[in-house]
């Protein structure tokens, strides 16, 4: 009988101290999410008023409590930006776009990636003098085989002004992913911005099939004479590339000095202002 309310006792003993352990823990999660929101709110008004360092530190400390918050790395990335930090601003922009929902969920957020994915090809673009950055990408991509990594070295060669290049990139995006509308979009109109209207007028065709309801491609198709309608929809005959689809041999010594494309306001996004708050 005692040994019996001895293993009673011992089991709500256990349980109890199971479930203070529970408890503990739950707490000490909900304490980590709590300081990785402050440091993250405390980083954003040392952004917005200008205080860059002191804004690094609050979202280095976000992270450490929340390594997988791709929105603290994005406020990161700026911070490290505005600082001239630009091998760490890219470093943190990767970051943020590898962490990020994928498009369509829930927690996606659009505006958030768009920025981050042009900010970073712009600095390294704009600021990579040896090469270094734009070997990493080209070495990301040949290994992923990422329709999306193709697609940013389009983008970084298209702010060089290296039309060649940039098309190359392009082209070879969409040759992995047909269905990426984005990379179908970005190639059509940098080729009409290009005045190489025969191959845009494929691409934007293409491009009009995965999404008839996007302006920029319905602009771009009546700019060079196609209106937008049932008979694009139509299936052609398969046409030979006007362009192998290869990547450039030497993307680091690529010409700077090539034909810089006209503006446009359907070209990649113009540099964003800083988020605020």
């Amino acid at each position: 009988m005692n040994r019996s309310i001895n293993r009673i006792v011992s089991g709500a003993m256990a349980m109890g101290i199971a479930g203070a352990l529970l408890v503990s823990l739950v707490g000490c999660g909900s304490d980590v999410l709590t300081w990785s929101k402050e440091a993250k709110q405390q980083g954003i008004q040392d952004y917005n008023d200008g205080r860059y360092a002191e804004a690094a530190g609050a979202f280095s400390n976000a992270i450490r409590q929340s390594p997988m918050d791709p929105e603290s790395e994005y406020w990161l990335a700026l911070s490290y930006e505005q600082m001239q930090s630009y091998h760490e601003s890219i470093d943190a922009y990767k970051t943020s776009l590898r962490l990020m929902p994928a498009p369509g969920t829930v927690y996606y957020n659009a505006a958030m990636h768009d920025s981050a994915f042009d900010r970073l090809a712009r600095i390294v673009a704009r600021n990579d003098p040896t090469g270094r950055e734009t070997d990493l990408i080209v070495q990301t991509a040949a290994q992923s085989r990422s329709s999306e990594d193709y697609r940013l070295l389009g983008w970084v060669f298209h702010y060089r002004g290296d039309a060649d290049s940039a098309l190359d990139n392009y082209r070879h995006s969409v040759q992995i992913d047909p269905s990426n509308f984005v990379a179908q979009r970005e190639l059509g109109i940098y080729l009409e911005q290009l005045n190489q209207n025969q191959e845009a007028g494929q691409v934007l065709r293409d491009a009009y099939r995965l999404n008839q309801n996007d302006s920029q491609v319905n602009n771009a198709l009546r700019r060079i004479g196609m209106e937008p309608g049932p008979s694009l929809l139509a299936r052609q005959p398969q046409q030979q590339a006007t362009h192998p689809l290869l990547l450039p041999p030497d993307p680091v010594g690529s010409d700077q000095n090539g034909p810089t494309p006209a503006a446009s306001t359907e070209g990649p996004a113009p540099e964003l202002p800083a988020p605020r708050n």
